[in-house]
């Protein structure tokens, strides 16, 4: 009887420290859901924290690019020469304006027709030459191309090339493509990533107006963007081009 008794209270016993199935069960669909909860919860950290690095980078880039273009514009000029008795001789050919490509380039439609991508803006920087001084005095004109160029990947790239020439041939002097074949590369580097569009756009109908270049970021595989725009004032005169590459 005894025997029977402590059977009996160690079967209780034991079914006291199991589980049923159901309780299996519903206890790993809330354990589920809660795995599910931390997950979605650290990958959304993930994402705002990704999306906010990727806000201050091209922020960062932005007002770079923008800044270049700018002083790059600034500093646009024909080639000239000083003759005496002080006389300044400029070559106004098209050659040496400021050239840029008229409305909206994206990215995606890009082609890369040289190293760097498709040119948006090309223009010249001079140094003056001296002639008619004396032989001590005289030097060659330095010529500095600035291009800006757009790849189909969404680089905004920014290269520097240098030509001297003689200061006896200013006048005759012309280049059908910015920069010349001939010219050095001097300089390159990308301004900024993940480009989506660069538009630019005179302010007014003047020879030598103000040039606005919009450029659009878009963060990848979102819909997050970034806009800046770049105003400079030329000194020469403004030739727009319709099809990409080509000047």
């Amino acid at each position: 009887m005894e025997k029977t008794i402590k059977k009996a209270e160690l079967n209780r016993t034991s079914q006291r420290r199991g589980f049923t199935l159901t309780e299996i069960l519903i206890a790993a669909g809330v354990l589920s859901l809660f795995m599910a909860a931390l997950f979605s919860l650290y990958s959304g950290g993930t994402r705002m924290s990704s999306q906010t690095m990727w806000t201050q980078n091209i922020i960062n880039q932005l007002k770079l690019a923008s800044r270049q273009i700018s002083t790059s514009i600034k500093k646009s000029s024909y080639p000239s020469s000083l003759t005496f008795p002080g006389n300044i001789v400029e070559n106004e050919k098209p050659d040496f304006a400021l050239h840029y490509f008229r409305g909206t380039m994206h990215a995606t439609e890009s082609a890369d027709l040289a190293a760097g991508g498709s040119k948006f803006l090309a223009l010249t920087e001079s140094t003056p030459a001296k002639t008619g001084y004396a032989a001590s005095d005289n030097t060659y004109a330095e010529l500095v191309y600035h291009i800006f160029s757009l790849t189909s990947e969404g680089q905004l790239n920014y290269s520097r090339f240098r030509e001297t020439v003689g200061g006896n041939d200013i006048q005759a002097l012309a280049r059908g493509t910015v920069p010349p074949p001939g010219a050095d590369g001097v300089y390159r580097t990308t301004l900024c990533r993940d480009v989506e569009t660069v538009f630019c756009e005179p302010s007014s109908t003047a020879p030598k107006s103000p040039l606005s270049v919009r450029i659009n970021c878009r963060i990848p595989r979102g819909n997050t963007m970034r806009s800046e725009t770049a105003i400079g004032n030329p000194n020469v005169a403004l030739v727009p081009h319709n099809t990409i590459g080509g000047w």
